[in-house]
């Protein structure tokens, strides 16, 4: 769940750098593109470490998918002035982060802290 957060954090500083370039309709297509598909993975993050989850990880992996293009639909239906480029670049990086952002934490973590190694 850590690195959802850490994700939409760090998406919250890129889309207001974008912002800044590109004007305020591209720094929220990309916070609205970078939440369709942060919402299910938080939800599925939460749900397998609840502990309470009865629902395979593979269902979970398929609802997870199905429930970001039910979101993209729903955003592009509600907003259709979206920019897709803009909406995919959120996207994108809400899908790359997380996994790069566990692998970063996992190295530090596993890293030797004594200087006799």
């Amino acid at each position: 769940m850590s690195a959802v957060v850490t994700t939409a954090i760090f998406l919250v500083g890129v889309a207001l750098v974008a912002g800044v370039f590109r004007g305020f309709n591209t720094s929220l297509d990309m916070l609205l593109g970078a939440a369709v598909v942060l919402l299910p993975s938080a939800w599925v993050a939460t749900s397998l470490t609840s502990g309470r989850s009865v629902i395979s990880p593979i269902w979970l992996g398929l609802a997870r998918y199905s429930l970001a293009a039910a979101g993209f639909a729903v955003l592009f239906v509600l907003r259709p002035e979206s920019g897709p480029l803009s909406v995919l670049a959120g996207s994108a990086l809400a899908l790359v982060l997380p996994p790069a952002v566990v692998a970063v934490s996992y190295t530090h973590l596993t890293l030797p802290t004594t200087p006799y190694v």
